[in-house]
């Protein structure tokens, strides 16, 4: 009986905790540029506050930007970067598509860390086919099947991939939302932050200029017309088919954005390059990070009934929120608005979430948030239950315990007579 109390208070417990987390509604922002590219993804790193966005569920293929999964999972199938492999003449003739970047290494050896750069900087066709290889012994389609089991954990909805490196069909393909989520993976990695960070590499080993490769992506090049002076990392890959496809990242005043273009038009001057930079400099001349809400304000209150009255239940956000707004943000043009909330029941924890409530900024809807429990109501009963419940279980299990101190006192008492007239009686016996 003890367990099953405290299974159904377990229980009790997982309902009133497990709520989930409700996304967040889109905001508005006036943007001046004038973006061609198919889909495009502009989010602030720091907020998780998507900015700008265009068509980016629509599905693209999306060239050799599908190589940055080939980059992660060769990662997460290394131990050791430095190990070499062997660029043989069977090595070569096995790549598909070839781009013809590793065939000044024929019958040479270059390291894993080598592949992982000519994939970031180059289109990287080649060095995906060779670390491909490497990691599954030549199984091309087990690689790709740990490809698309990436995908799925990182959440992807709209991607799949049908080939080790990049592709051009209806069986390969993703989205900006979709590259949003592998990129915040991959931000995480260090090797990557290492790597698609450079703007030219060389492997160690070798000497000479035509050893060298340098990015395709011309927001990291120092003296290319498309230079932008704040960009950390990223890929850019472009076709006939798929068009111009970029990611990148960017600091300034400690403040970061992912851009992610796809379709766009590569060949005139309203590029990637140049949407990118036009996107980025508008979000940092013209948006800004700011608390709209302390952890500490009530922004509602809610009332749960009880056997001895109503308990009024102070609503807070559980934690300071800091989104992007626009420059000229004024505190006095937030406001919120509770949705309508059920009835609270009792015991209520401090921290639940036990509703949402909308966020306008400047009488536009701009966010939503849960609404959590400033502080615990009835967490006492459950404690009295359990006392109940417990003193109960021990009184079924050991009765004895249950006897009054008289009760006991009465039962030793008879005892001793018992056995004092035992022994008279023995006495007795053996006298006559």
């Amino acid at each position: 009986m003890k367990k099953k109390l405290i299974f159904c208070i377990c229980i009790l417990l997982s309902i009133i905790m497990g709520f989930s987390v409700v996304p967040f509604s889109a905001y508005s922002y006036e943007c001046p540029v004038e973006v061609k590219s198919a889909s495009v993804l502009l989010v602030n790193l720091d907020t998780e506050t998507v900015v700008f966005e265009k068509h980016p569920d629509t599905a693209h293929f999306i060239s050799y930007l599908s190589n940055l999964m080939t980059f992660i999972v060769a990662c997460n199938n290394t131990e050791d970067y430095q190990t070499k492999i062997a660029i043989t003449d069977e090595v070569l003739s096995n790549i598909q598509n070839s781009d013809g970047s590793l065939e000044v290494y024929r019958g040479k050896t270059l390291t894993v860390q080598d592949l992982l750069y000519f994939i970031m900087l180059t289109n990287g066709n080649d060095a995906c086919y060779v670390l491909a290889d490497h990691v599954t012994k030549g199984d091309r389609d087990a690689f790709v099947a740990m490809m698309n089991q990436k995908a799925r954990e990182l959440g992807c909805k709209k991607t799949k991939f049908s080939s080790v490196a990049a592709r051009n069909d209806t069986t390969h393909f993703s989205n900006c939302t979709d590259l949003y989520k592998i990129l915040k993976y991959a931000l995480e990695m260090p090797e990557y932050l290492k790597v698609a960070a450079a703007a030219s590499y060389q492997p160690k080993d070798y000497e000479g200029e035509k050893y060298l490769i340098t990015t395709t992506n011309s927001l990291i090049k120092s003296k290319s017309p498309y230079y932008f002076r704040y960009t950390k990392n990223g890929k850019y890959g472009a076709d006939s088919i798929a068009k111009g496809n970029l990611i990148a990242v960017s600091e300034y005043a400690d403040v970061h954005y992912a851009c992610i273009i796809l379709g766009a038009q590569q060949l005139s001057e309203q590029n990637a390059f140049t949407e990118a930079k036009q996107l980025l400099t508008w979000a940092y001349t013209k948006l800004g990070n700011k608390q709209i809400i302390s952890k500490s304000t009530v922004l509602a209150t809610a009332t749960a009934n009880t056997p001895w009255g109503d308990v009024e239940v102070e609503l807070t956000s559980g934690k300071d929120i800091v989104k992007t707004v626009p420059a000229e943000y004024t505190a006095n043009k937030i406001t919120f608005e509770p949705d309508e909330l059920d009835e609270i029941k009792l015991p209520v924890f401090k921290g639940q979430n036990v509703g949402t409530a909308q966020v306008y900024y400047d009488g536009k809807p701009f966010d939503e948030i849960d609404l959590i429990a400033g502080s615990s109501h009835g967490v006492s009963m459950l404690s009295d239950v359990s006392s109940f419940f417990g003193a109960a279980i021990n009184r079924t299990i050991t009765p004895a315990k249950g006897e009054t101190a008289d009760e006991t006192e009465a039962t030793q008492s008879d005892t001793q007579v018992e056995t004092k007239s035992a022994q008279k009686e023995t006495v007795t016996t053996q006298a006559e």
